[in-house]
């Protein structure tokens, strides 16, 4: 009898020191749910299911550790995006731009993602998961002269490709 309630008691103790992992958030700005959704529904479409119902997303001033964004959680539960406030970072930037800032840091996030530095023959980055540029399929801000390839957008379906699949064969606009 006294071992069964030595049992019991230890067991009733390993019980009630378990700590219950809290409940993930969801907040997400109304200007930056519509790319979150639309990221879901590219992964949806390459087969994979994501349920995305632990990301915090805010807008704050950046530090040394990041420009535009940053993804902090990553392999924890709850995911937490910041995007800087700079007027470059999303105000003034293109829908293109912004779907790219967004899409990179869910890629930390929910994808395991990290920064990749490969470029193709031409000079252009091979991920959308490079270090300095989320521009890669979006149209020039302000373009200087009609000779330097200020529309990107027809190359946003080989690097939507990429980001679901590393092992994506390189456009021939790339080469």
């Amino acid at each position: 009898m006294i071992k069964r309630c030595l049992i019991l008691l230890c067991l009733i103790g390993c019980l009630g020191s378990c700590k219950k992992e809290a409940t993930p958030e969801y907040r997400v700005p109304a200007e930056v749910e519509p790319y979150v959704q639309a990221f879901v529904r590219e992964a949806k479409l390459r087969g994979i299911d994501l349920m995305i119902d632990n990301l915090i997303v805010e807008f704050a001033q950046p530090d040394a550790n990041y420009i535009c964004g940053m993804c902090n959680g990553v392999k924890a539960r709850q995911k937490h995006i910041i995007l800087g406030i700079q007027e470059y970072c999303w105000k003034e930037a293109t829908p293109q731009t912004r779907e790219g800032l967004v899409f990179h840091e869910l890629a930390h996030c929910y994808l395991a993602r990290l920064h990749t530095s490969k470029k193709f023959a031409d000079g252009t980055y091979a991920s959308l998961m490079n270090p300095d540029n989320t521009e890669v399929y979006s149209v020039c801000l302000y373009p200087i002269d009609n000779g330097n390839d200020c529309d990107k957008r027809s190359r946003r379906p080989y690097y939507i490709d990429e980001l679901f699949d590393e092992t994506t064969p390189p456009p021939a606009w790339a080469k």
